[in-house]
C-alpha cells in the first residue's frame, strides 16, 4: 500500500528542493546534476534519482572509479593507482570485456572492484525486460565468464535511470552508484583542468568519476598521477566505493 501511494505522488514535487540545492553545488563543483544535464535528461524522460546520492562519511577517504572501459589505457590507469596504494572500481562496457579481459583480471587480482556499466553504453530508461536483459544481465554474465567476479553495482550510463530499471537492479542484486565529483574529463578539457576540478571539490567520501575509456583518455592518465600526489598529501586514501 505505502509503495502504491507513493507512485501516486509527482517525484518532482517531492525532490524540488533537494534539487535546487544540488544543481548549485554542482554547477560549482561539477558534480552530476548540471543545468545541461537536467535537461538532457528530462528530454529523454529520464529521472535523476537524488536519494541515491548518499551522504558518505568515510573521514580521510575518497573513492575513484572509472567508466567506459576496459581499453588499452585501463593498464596504465592499474600502474598509477599501484603507486599510491589506491583501490578503485571500474564500471566496464559488457562489449568490450572479451578483448581486455586479461587487464580485468589483473584488477582484481591487485584489489579493485567491478561494476557493470551496461553492455554499449545503453540508456536505463524505458527499457523493456528483454532489453533490460541484454543491456545488464548480458553484461553480469560477461564479467564473471572473464574475471570470475559477479558485479554488485551498476552505473547507469549518464547517471540516468527510470523506476523500472532500479527495480530490476534491485532484483538482480544490483546497487546504483553514481557520484558526487564530475571532472568531465570525457570532455577533454586538459588535464590540469582535471585535477583541480577534482582537488576543488574533494572530501570525504567523495566518489570521484572517471575515465579510462569512451575516446583518448591520455588527459586523464596524465591528470591521475598529479591529483592522486595532491590528495595523498593531503592525507586522503584511495578506497574502494561502498557497495562495489
Amino acid at each position: 500500500m505505502a509503495r502504491e501511494t507513493r507512485r501516486r505522488v509527482p517525484r518532482r514535487y517531492v525532490v524540488l528542493a533537494g534539487i535546487v540545492a544540488i544543481v548549485a553545488a554542482s554547477e560549482r563543483f561539477g558534480g552530476p546534476l548540471t543545468i545541461d544535464r537536467l535537461r538532457a535528461a528530462s528530454a529523454d524522460g529520464a529521472e535523476y534519482a537524488v536519494d541515491e546520492l548518499r551522504n558518505r562519511t568515510a573521514v580521510g577517504e575518497i573513492h575513484l572509479t572509472f567508466d567506459d572501459g576496459p581499453t588499452g589505457t585501463t593498464a596504465d590507469v592499474l600502474d598509477v593507482l599501484d603507486r599510491y596504494d589506491a583501490t578503485a572500481v571500474f564500471f566496464p562496457i559488457g562489449e568490450q570485456v572479451e578483448d581486455h579481459a586479461a587487464v580485468l583480471r589483473r584488477a582484481t587480482d591487485e584489489g579493485h572492484r567491478l561494476g557493470n556499466h551496461t553492455w554499449s553504453h545503453d540508456r536505463l530508461v524505458a527499457m523493456s525486460p528483454s532489453e533490460y536483459d541484454a543491456a545488464v544481465g548480458r553484461t553480469q554474465i560477461v564479467i564473471e565468464r572473464a574475471t570470475g567476479v559477479t558485479p554488485s553495482c551498476l552505473r547507469p550510463p549518464g547517471g540516468v535511470f527510470d523506476e523500472e530499471s532500479r527495480a530490476r537492479a534491485a532484483a538482480d542484486g544490483l546497487s546504483i552508484e553514481l557520484w558526487t565529483v564530475d571532472p568531465a574529463d570525457w570532455t577533454s578539457p586538459g588535464a590540469d583542468v582535471i585535477v583541480e576540478r577534482v582537488v576543488d571539490a574533494a572530501s570525504d567520501g567523495a566518489v570521484v568519476l572517471l575515465h579510462d575509456g569512451g575516446g583518448d583518455r591520455s588527459q586523464t592518465l596524465a591528470a591521475l598521477d598529479d591529483l592522486l600526489f595532491r590528495l595523498s598529501s593531503a592525507r586522503y586514501r584511495f578506497t574502494a566505493l561502498p557497495g562495489c
